[in-house]
């Protein structure tokens, strides 16, 4: 749970009104979130909507159950830990298992170490991709081929410096 100090969304509010402590779910919030870039974090941090991390993380990010979120990676922010969103923007360094969702967006300063799952992905020259990859599409026609196929854990090794392209 999450306490939300105000008033509610959409309320007009005037100088006169208490301020009271509501309980909130956070996935029915869909706010901006900040880790500014003179920020260290460690343990575990979930959101809803929009995460943008400056700073760094040691430790899982991940939407809250049953939530949708966009996490963006600036340049020079640093994650130690999976990460589990609807979409990601990386133009940081990952190091750790990622699970998107939908559409994993590489730019040219990111750096990504780990094994990854994705529903789309886009990578800008420059970009360093030093993980097992696997679109969510692959991975579920795979599963489905009672061994004909191939086999899901025979992921390709993409080390990327955008230069060369897989068949």
């Amino acid at each position: 749970m999450l306490w939300f100090l105000g008033a509610k969304k959409g309320s007009k509010s005037s100088k006169t009104d208490n301020v009271s402590l509501e309980i909130i779910d956070p996935r029915d919030i869909d706010g901006h979130c900040l880790i500014t870039g003179n920020l260290q974090i460690r343990g575990d941090v979930y959101f809803s909507g929009q995460l943008r991390v400056d700073g760094r993380i040691d430790g899982k990010v991940s939407v809250f159950e049953g939530g949708k979120g966009q996490l963006i990676v600036s340049k020079g922010a640093v994650i130690n830990g999976p990460v589990y969103a609807t979409s990601v923007l990386v133009d940081g360094t990952i190091n750790g298992p990622m699970d998107v969702e939908e559409k994993l967006e590489c730019r040219a300063n990111a750096i990504i170490r780990g094994r990854v799952i994705y529903g789309g992905i886009h990578i800008t020259d420059g970009a360093k991709i030093e993980a097992q990859c696997q679109q969510r599409s692959t991975l579920t026609t795979l599963s489905g081929n009672n061994g004909e196929g191939g086999n899901p854990s025979q992921s390709l090794l993409a080390t990327r410096d955008v230069t060369t392209k897989l068949s």
